[in-house]
């Protein structure tokens, strides 16, 4: 998959005073109250600007961020509605969305990890689709895909060519995270004439799901926030941010929440919707700091197919995507007054967590990335067209952050 920038978001939530918290010397864990230097610039602490970041979000819809681990829900799911899909991850060793489409199967590669390789059985690909009806048939957003992944515009034997320019993991799987954790699953076929673009070309859901996956997939600095990011010494997060998030988005707010699942090189990532907290025996007190083992599972959806539905037309529901669990075990920090002031991982913790806030539009010259033959309004009416309507305004009441890039936005008021 394609790893997410790592510059921090909104920094000028990280910048205002940071009052006199006092920093707190803690031995079992790292701390996510102190102060910290950026770039030669004293901010605010990790908690703190997570708490401000929240809050920004959602106070409209009655929520605070909460950091007392005992008002904290041990034991929730977003709603049924909210539960993201599974869908594609489109490697580029199979041509990405230039040859991909709808199917998933699952392989073994080297060293045991699995791996999905998709297949379209008739040949197209979504931006074959999206080509058909918004770019007068010019094979343009389907030469894009293309050319970047082999690195010109034609080459002998494509799809071998595409396997070794390729590494096995790279794909889309930033693209399904984002876009299942901001849309409701496409359900329903859409003329693109209703949408804008040529009347008689018919999109099928997996199409739009793939146009999705592909739009969200490239991100900017301030197209999503970090709610965990890899902040502690072994390169993921602090483990007492990361139970905050976990607890205030998908306990609090029912809003899922994306997690690399893998530090280093290679990334994998999958939205997260449900989570089950278990206290490992009694806290341990230490110079004023109480210490408790925690483990938590998450469950979160895996990748699946394009052309499987996954919604209960009557409810809305989610029904049959894929999903998988991660136990994480680490030790939190809290204060005299049982405020979680920072943790430590003992096992496999992932390296961040996050949430996307809008799809960025690709530009020719490579100042934004993306396609930038595809047009992220063309696509979001798409895909609102083809959402089950009561669930879509599920969806407008709460998830978070822009309906589109406001550069569009602000390029249309410019133009007007």
């Amino acid at each position: 998959m394609v790893r997410l920038n790592l510059r921090v978001p909104f920094a000028f939530l990280s910048v205002v005073a940071c009052g006199s918290l006092q920093a707190v010397e803690l031995t079992l864990a790292e701390s996510n109250v102190e102060q910290r230097n950026i770039n030669g610039q004293v901010v605010q602490s990790e908690r703190d600007e997570q708490e401000a970041l929240f809050n920004y979000y959602f106070s409209e819809q009655g929520y605070r961020y909460e950091t007392k681990l005992a008002d904290l829900q041990t034991e929730a799911s977003v709603p049924s509605w909210r539960v993201p899909y599974s869908a594609a991850i489109h490697p580029e060793s199979s041509g990405g969305l230039s040859g991909g489409g709808g199917a998933s199967v699952r392989t073994t590669g080297l060293f045991g990890r699995e791996r999905s390789t998709d297949r379209r059985a008739s040949g197209s690909s979504a931006l074959t689709a999206y080509d058909r009806a918004f770019n007068g048939g010019q094979n343009l957003a389907s030469s894009y895909e293309v050319r970047r992944i082999m690195g010109q515009d034609r080459a002998l034997f494509p799809s071998l060519r595409m396997r070794l320019n390729s590494e096995s993991w790279e794909g889309y799987c930033s693209g399904f995270t984002a876009s299942t954790i901001k849309h409701p699953e496409a359900v329903n076929a859409v003329d693109a004439g209703d949408v804008g673009g040529t009347p008689g070309v018919v999109l099928q859901p997996a199409e739009i799901k793939g146009l999705l996956t592909a739009i969200y997939n490239r991100t900017s600095d301030e197209s999503f926030l970090f709610l965990a990011p890899p902040s502690a010494t072994d390169g993921g997060p602090n483990m007492g941010t990361f139970h905050l998030a976990l607890a205030n988005y998908v306990g609090q707010a029912g809003c899922p929440v994306g997690i690399d699942r893998t530090k280093g090189r290679t990334s994998w990532n999958n939205p997260i919707y449900a989570y089950r907290v278990g206290l490992s025996g009694d806290a341990l007190s230490k110079d004023g700091v109480q210490y408790q083992d925690v483990a938590t599972t998450v469950t979160y959806s895996f990748y699946g197919l394009d052309s499987t539905q996954q919604t209960d037309l009557d409810t809305g529901a989610r029904v049959g995507n894929k999903t998988q669990t991660m136990t994480l075990r680490y030790t939190l920090a809290l204060d005299d007054e049982g405020k979680i002031i920072g943790g430590r991982a003992k096992n496999e913790s992932g390296h961040f967590l996050w949430i996307p806030l809008y799809p960025v539009q690709g530009t020719e010259d490579g100042s934004a990335p993306g396609n930038p033959y595809i047009d992220v309004r063309r696509v979001i009416a798409l895909a609102r067209a083809s959402a089950l309507p009561r669930v879509q305004q599920k969806y407008d009441e709460t998830t978070i952050g822009p309906a589109i890039d406001p550069k569009l936005e602000a390029a249309v008021a410019d133009n007007n």
